[in-house]
This record gives C-alpha cells, sequence and structure tokens, in this order.
C-alpha cells in the first residue's frame, strides 16, 4: 500500500526498545499500558531540547463527572485557543506524557493551549472520556473568547477531538472554530486495505488494535454513536474546517482518507497531511526524528493558516 518505506531514523529508533515483545496489548493491564507509554515518551524525548512558554499552570474544570486536570500553556499574546486530547488507545497518556507535544504547539501557533486529562479506561468506559472533552472545551471557550477555539489531539485524542466537534454541530455548541486531527481512531473496521496491510504494526498491531477498540466502542452506551467513533456520522455538513494528518505506514490510514473525503465532499473545508515515511505515534517522538520534526512544523503551519483563515461571527 505505501512504496515508501518507513524513515531508517524512525527504524532505529524503536530497535531501541529491543525485539518486538510476545505479548499483546490482552495481555497487559492498563497500568502495565500507562508505563509503557510514560517509558516511550522517556526515550523518545530523550536529550531534547526544553521548550518555554510564557505562562504554565495546572488546574481543574468542572466536569459532569468531577475535576477534570488541565495544563494551560499561555503565551503573551494569543493567537488562539486550542483544547488538546492526548493519545494513548483511551488507555494511557495524560498531561506528562505529552508536555513536549503540547508545548510546542503553543510556542509555534502563538495558542492558549488546555491539554486535557480526561477520564480513560477502563476505569471510565465511554462516554467518560468525550464529556471529560467536551467539558473541558466549554470551559476552554471562556478564557479568551475573542479568539479562534479549535479542538485538537492525537490517535485517541483525535478521535475525541472530531466527536467533540460532532456533538457541537448537534448540540448547538459551543462554538468551534476548526479541528486539529492527528492519525485519529474513525471507526472500527478492521478489515480497510491499510489495516490489511500493516497487521504486524511496527508500533501496534491489528490484534492489539482490535483490543483497544473493544475495550473502548463495544458496549451499549457505544454502538451506533457518532460520538464514541465520528466515522459512524451519517453527514458531516456543518463542521468545522479540519487539518486532518495521515501517517503513510498506518492501520487506521484508510478511515482517515475516507473521513478526509467525507469531510470535504459535505463542504468542510480540509487540509490534509500525509507523511508517508512515518508511522502512528510519530508526534511523540518527532524530538528526535528529524523527518517527524519536519511533519511536525507543517502541522503547526497547516493550524496557522487555518487560524487565520476563520471567521468569528459578529
Amino acid at each position: 500500500m505505501n512504496e515508501i518505506p518507513i524513515d531508517p531514523d524512525v527504524i532505529s529508533l524503536l530497535a531501541e526498545f529491543g525485539p518486538p515483545a510476545l505479548v499483546t496489548a490482552a495481555d497487559l493491564t492498563a497500568e502495565e499500558h500507562r508505563q509503557g507509554m510514560r517509558h516511550a515518551i522517556e526515550v523518545f524525548t530523550r536529550d531534547a531540547d526544553p521548550i518555554a512558554v510564557h505562562h504554565v499552570a495546572d488546574e481543574f474544570v468542572r466536569g459532569r463527572g468531577g475535576k477534570i486536570p488541565v495544563r494551560v500553556y499561555s503565551p503573551e499574546t494569543p493567537t488562539s485557543v486550542i483544547v488538546y486530547m492526548h493519545g494513548g488507545a483511551w488507555i494511557a497518556g495524560d498531561i506528562d506524557t505529552h508536555d513536549l507535544v503540547t508545548r510546542r504547539l503553543s510556542r509555534d501557533t502563538g495558542a492558549v493551549v488546555v491539554s486535557v486529562d480526561y477520564r480513560m479506561l477502563p476505569e471510565h468506559p465511554f462516554p467518560a472520556p468525550v464529556d471529560d472533552a467536551h467539558d473541558a472545551v466549554v470551559w476552554a471557550g471562556s478564557l479568551r473568547p475573542g479568539l479562534p477555539l479549535l479542538v485538537a489531539g492525537d490517535s485517541a485524542g483525535g478521535t475525541l477531538a472530531a466527536c467533540v466537534a460532532l456533538r457541537a454541530r448537534d448540540e448547538d455548541g459551543p462554538r468551534i472554530d476548526a479541528q486539529v486531527l492527528v492519525y485519529p481512531g474513525i471507526d472500527d473496521d478492521l478489515d480497510t486495505p491499510s489495516m490489511l496491510a500493516f497487521r504486524d504494526g511496527p508500533r501496534i498491531s491489528r490484534e492489539d488494535l482490535r483490543f483497544f477498540l473493544h475495550q473502548y466502542a463495544s458496549h451499549d452506551a457505544t454502538l451506533g454513536s457518532p460520538y464514541a467513533l465520528p466515522g459512524r456520522a451519517t453527514s458531516l455538513a456543518g463542521l468545522p474546517p479540519a487539518v486532518v494528518v495521515i501517517a503513510g505506514h498506518d492501520l487506521l490510514r484508510s478511515a482517515e482518507e475516507d473521513y478526509a473525503r467525507r469531510l470535504q465532499d459535505d463542504g468542510v473545508a480540509v487540509t490534509v497531511q500525509v507523511d508517508l515515511e512515518l508511522v502512528h505515534g510519530w508526534i511523540e517522538f518527532a524530538p528526535r526524528v528529524p523527518s517527524a520534526d519536519r511533519a511536525f512544523t507543517r502541522l503547526t503551519d497547516a493550524v496557522n493558516d487555518l487560524i487565520g483563515r476563520v471567521t468569528l461571527p459578529a
């Protein structure tokens, strides 16, 4: 499916973890998944240059499920507000694992970035993660009401960002001006061309993804709900403009390409960024892989362009 091979720098970085483990995602506990992600981030960000932001504060948002921890990155002269949901298969990750990502996003776009520590599986099944993301967006919209408001996220966080945009459209608010979806999970179809082409990795296998999707989207509350997986929406008309970022060697690629086409067909302005030499999760190891670093720059350039095209209501 992809004639361009994986960047050798990516292969070298992933080789630092040693031979692929024989265990599958289903063999690990939630805490083992979380510890594994924390360890991966330590490797991916080793010796990374620090990124300064004018002001950083940890706060709490009052949500329908209780207090939601958020980290707010504020530049001196903000251009916008971006609410960011971290990746981690709805099981792992937090505002610390993605601190370098959100710092760079704030620095390179001039946005106030609100990083959301939403509730996760298995302790808090759907709709808890989406509820927290939605409630954080409502709160963030009050920070700088005169500035564009964007939702963003990577992987599972990209799924949440897309679902919050759908929910805001259907519930007449909050106003969301744009969405930034970095290799998001779109649906639970495990038989797409990319699912079959990249079924064995390199970072996540088709069977691993089957487990994560089963954990997230197989119980009654999620069945058929577009607020769990955005590909289930019957129409994408009326959604805010989007940046959709796709990794070339990614199980999710086919569904993401289809979602971007559907957005365009339904009249939504879409910028599609395809990084053919990269794999799922590249935003986390941008500090150590030059091609991922360049992809991050393309991403923030696209976000800046998106912010510049927002027309706020009078």
